[in-house]
Formats: structure tokens, sequence, C-alpha cells
């Protein structure tokens, strides 16, 4: 797996982490601090890219990262 796409994988679960734990916060009417949203989605991202990568299955979350390789 390319390097690109790796990066591209990992944005691809950073974005969606980081809605789903704004949403939670959202709702939960701002009880989590911004700076930990943003650190816990950076970590659930890159512990999800990289066990992505690892297991070398094709998913939708590959042809959305191939779309953003074309971008970067």
């Amino acid at each position: 797996m390319q390097k690109k796409h790796k990066i591209a994988l990992f944005l691809v679960y950073f974005i969606l982490f980081l809605a789903i734990l704004s949403m939670i916060d959202y709702y939960g009417y701002y009880i989590i601090p911004a700076s930990v949203v943003f650190a816990g989605s950076f970590i659930a991202a890159l512990i999800a890219a990289l066990l992505h990568a690892k297991s070398k299955k094709k998913t939708k979350a590959d042809e959305l990262a191939k779309e953003i390789e074309e971008i970067i």
C-alpha cells in the first residue's frame, strides 16, 4: 500500500471520527472540550487507518481514499 493511500485513508477516518465525536459533543451540550474531541478523533483515526492497512481488505473507505489521493 502506498504512503499516499495511507495518508488519504487516515484523512477519511479522521473526518469521520471528528464528525461523530462533534455531534456527540453537540448533543451533550458541549461537555467535552474541543481539544479532547480533536485528539480523540486523531488517535482513533490513526488506529483505524493502521488496522485497515494491516487487514488489506478493500472497503468503501478505500474508494474515498482514492478520491482524496487524486486531490493531494
